[in-house]
């Protein structure tokens, strides 16, 4: 995407956001304390920005985002970005794989180690890992569902100035609801939905009846808004 395009396509979507602050969504984000002692040195803002495809693996027809990304953004940060552009709802534990190298929260770590090395996700910036167009690297989020997602780099530009918020510039269907299963579990609750006039299995009929509930009964699993990913983005100060 040419530079100029680019940032008028940011500016669009800022703009479109609107100057004020709404209300935070869900309860998810909490005001940090403020410190009463001097203000700590600013971290380095990087101009370099990053275009990331995020696909979630084991559906088809598939389900992606396409993210712009500041490369200071760490790797917690763009765990929240990959939350919020996809539509999860940001209440489970995540890891990033490079190969041997995992990037998370650390939480008993040692416990299951396994010969891998451990990298606190708060404290490391993507552009440390990110080097080089069509690198791929893995995302899961939730252990118990294990929704994996393939992240590909797909470019690296130079702007005039570093970006204050991730944008997403596209995406492709629905996220699955939370703690339905993961894929499979996912892919029988679209099935029972197609065949729900029909559907005898009390079991898979109070199952679909959750997903409704969770998901509104109006729920389209073909559907993405870029416009509302980029509402929910918005609330990232990176």
């Amino acid at each position: 995407m040419e530079e100029k395009k680019l940032m008028d396509l940011i500016d669009e979507l800022m703009t479109k956001l609107g100057s004020t602050e709404p209300a935070r969504p869900r309860g998810r984000w909490v005001e940090a304390t403020k410190s009463k002692s001097s203000p700590s040195k600013k971290p380095r803002r990087s101009k370099t920005a990053y275009q990331l495809k995020i696909s979630l693996n084991g559906i088809r027809p598939p389900i992606w985002r396409r993210v712009l990304v500041p490369g200071h953004a760490t790797f917690d940060q763009l765990h929240l970005v990959i939350q919020e552009a996809m539509g999860w709802e940001q209440a489970h534990l995540y890891e990033f794989h490079f190969g041997d190298i995992v990037i998370g929260i650390p939480d008993d770590w040692d416990f299951y180690g396994f010969g891998k090395m451990f990298e606190d996700a708060r404290h490391i910036p993507i552009e440390q890992w990110l080097k080089k167009e069509k690198q791929k690297f893995q995302y899961t989020y939730d252990f118990g569902d294990y929704w994996r997602h393939t992240i590909t780099v797909e470019k690296i530009e130079t702007l005039p100035k570093p970006l204050e918020r991730a944008t997403c510039l596209k995406g492709k269907r629905a996220c699955p609801p939370e703690d339905c299963g993961g894929v499979y579990g996912y892919l029988e609750l679209l099935e029972s939905a197609a065949n729900k006039d029909s559907l005898t299995d009390p079991e898979l009929r109070e199952r679909l009846d959750w997903m409704y509930e969770m998901k509104g009964d109006d729920f389209d699993p073909d559907a993405f808004d870029v416009e509302e990913a980029n509402e929910r983005l918005a609330y990232i100060q990176l």
